[in-house]
C-alpha cells in the first residue's frame, strides 16, 4: 500500500469515504478543518504545566492516566540525539462522560484517553500545548451519531477554558486538517468458545495480548479499565457500563516510530496528539467475541500531509505490524461500523 495515495487535498474534506472492507455504511466527514488547537507561550512552563495537567484538569472532571514527562530525554538516551527541549504526554480521560458515550458507540475508545501534549523545539524554544480537536477525532473514528458528537465535543470545552485561564499570555492557533486517509480505523473481532470463567479468560487474553506486543518491540505505555474506573472508589460506579463484560483501553508506544515522527530529521512533535495510540478492547455481555479497534497510522499521515519517506515507511510498518499481531491472536478484520448496531 502506498500511503501517499491515501492523502487527499483539503478541498476533499467533504467527500464520502468508506472502510477498506465491503460495507454498505457510508460516512461523510464533517466540514471541520481544525485538527488540533495549539497554545504557544514564549517561555518554559514545564513544571507548572505538569501540575496543571494533574490538579487543574481533575477539577474539571478529567483524570490524568499514565503521564509520560520529558520523552525527549528518552529519545536522547536511546537514540543518542534529540531536536526537542520538551515533549510530554498527559493522557486524559473523563470517564463519567466517556463511559456513557461508549454505551452508544464503543469506538469512542479510539481517543479515550486522549493526549494533552506539551512540546518545545530547540530551533525556536517556544512552548506549545496542544490536543486533538474533538470533531477531528470523531471524523477519524467515523462516528456520526448526533448525541455522541455533541456530548464529546462539549466535553473538551472546560479543558480549553482551563488552559486559557491558566495561560492568558498564550497565543491560540489551530493545526489544519490536510486530508483523510481512505482507511482511518483498524477493527477486529476475536471469537472464542464460552469459558468457565469469563474474567479468568479475559485476564489470560490480556497477558497474551501484552506479551505479544512487547515481544514485537511495542511498549504498553498506558492502561485504563473503563468498566472498573480507576477514577472512582464507588463500587456501584461499575454499573456505568452494564452491557459490557469488560472494556479496557491500551496506550501503545513504539519508541523508534515515535522518534522518527515526533523528533529526529524534520520533527513533527504536533503529531503527538495521536499518541500513544489508544486501542480499545472489550467484550459485550452475552457475546463470545473480543472486539478491538484503533485509528490507523495512515490517518496521521493524511491529516498532517506527511510526505517524508522515512516517516511514511515507519507509518506503513506499524499499519502492517499491528494488524498482523492481532491476527496472530486470532483476530479477524471487520469493517468500521458501530458494533452495537451491527446485525
Amino acid at each position: 500500500m502506498i500511503l501517499l495515495q491515501t492523502l487527499l487535498t483539503t478541498f476533499a474534506l467533504s467527500l464520502v469515504f468508506t472502510s477498506s472492507l465491503s460495507s454498505n455504511t457510508i460516512f461523510t466527514p464533517s466540514s471541520n478543518t481544525k485538527l488540533a488547537v495549539e497554545y504557544t507561550i514564549d517561555s518554559n512552563i514545564d513544571e507548572d504545566f505538569f501540575k496543571f495537567s494533574k490538579k487543574a484538569t481533575e477539577d474539571i472532571g478529567f483524570f490524568l492516566n499514565d503521564p509520560h514527562h520529558n520523552v525527549n530525554v528518552v529519545y536522547e538516551q536511546q537514540v543518542g540525539e534529540t531536536f526537542l527541549n520538551q515533549l510530554s504526554f498527559s493522557s486524559l480521560v473523563n470517564d463519567d462522560i466517556a463511559r456513557a458515550l461508549m454505551n452508544i458507540d464503543p469506538r469512542i475508545g479510539g481517543f479515550t484517553p486522549f493526549n494533552l501534549v506539551i512540546y518545545r523545539k530547540k530551533s525556536d524554544n517556544k512552548t506549545v500545548i496542544t490536543h486533538i480537536m474533538p470533531k477531528a477525532a470523531l471524523d477519524i473514528l467515523q462516528i456520526s451519531d448526533k448525541s455522541v458528537r455533541e456530548t464529546f465535543i462539549k466535553m473538551f470545552e472546560p479543558l480549553d477554558g482551563a488552559i486559557e485561564k491558566r495561560y492568558p499570555e498564550a497565543t491560540k492557533s489551530y493545526t489544519k486538517i490536510q486530508g483523510f486517509a481512505k482507511k482511518t480505523m483498524m477493527n477486529f473481532e476475536i471469537p472464542f468458545d464460552v469459558p468457565e470463567d469469563i474474567d479468568d479468560f479475559f485476564d489470560d487474553f490480556q497477558e497474551r495480548f501484552e506479551a505479544t506486543f512487547e515481544t514485537k518491540g511495542y511498549i504498553i505505555a498506558g492502561f485504563y479499565n473503563m468498566k472498573e474506573s480507576l477514577n472512582s472508589e464507588d463500587e456501584t460506579d461499575k454499573g456505568a457500563m452494564p452491557g459490557y463484560t469488560a472494556y479496557v483501553a491500551y496506550s501503545l508506544c513504539h519508541v523508534p516510530f515515535s522518534y522518527t515522527i515526533f523528533d529526529g530529521k524534520y520533527p513533527i512533535p504536533q503529531a503527538a496528539i495521536f499518541a500513544p495510540c489508544s486501542m480499545y478492547v472489550y467484550i459485550k455481555e452475552g457475546e463470545n467475541k473480543i472486539v478491538i479497534g484503533m485509528p490507523t497510522l495512515g490517518a496521521w499521515a493524511a491529516a498532517l500531509a506527511i510526505t517524508d519517506k522515512e516517516k511514511l515507511a515507519k507509518i506503513a510498518q506499524l499499519d502492517t505490524e499491528i494488524p498482523a499481531i492481532i491476527h496472530s491472536l486470532g483476530g479477524i478484520d471487520t469493517d468500521n461500523q458501530n458494533p452495537l448496531l451491527r446485525k
